[in-house]
């Protein structure tokens, strides 16, 4: 049994085969990581104040950002609909959108979404 607490990752990406190919992956190598799916559709209030991270395609990436603004403790990742990219959104810097990777690979992907986006407070 891991020792890290579980993080949670709501998967809000398309097309929808990138998303379902990308929730097996993260369910099968990262014990740690709580896979949700929201289909073809934004995320309720109520999922997104359970996540750790939002993962988004880039279409979505604008209406992403509000959505961060009221969930600051939520981190968003914006993947192209290709997967050749990756956007980490940081929503503790109001907004501003950080390149993460050019052509993100799964380890990286693991790594990331395997941690809290914010720390708690303590």
């Amino acid at each position: 049994m891991s020792n890290q607490p579980s993080v949670t990752v709501i998967l809000a990406n398309r097309p929808r085969l990138f998303r379902e190919l990308l929730q097996h992956a993260l369910k099968t190598e990262s014990p740690n990581i709580r896979v949700m799916e929201a289909s073809d559709g934004a995320p309720s209030a109520a999922l997104l104040r359970e996540a750790n991270w939002l993962v988004v395609d880039e279409e979505s990436a604008t209406e992403a950002t509000r959505i961060a603004t009221v969930n600051p403790d939520l981190g968003i990742l914006a993947l192209e609909s290709r997967g050749s990219r990756a956007r980490l959104i940081f929503p503790q810097l109001s907004g501003h959108d950080q390149s993460f990777f050019d052509v993100p690979t799964l380890s990286g992907l693991f790594s990331l979404l395997s941690h809290p986006a914010v720390e708690p407070a303590q």
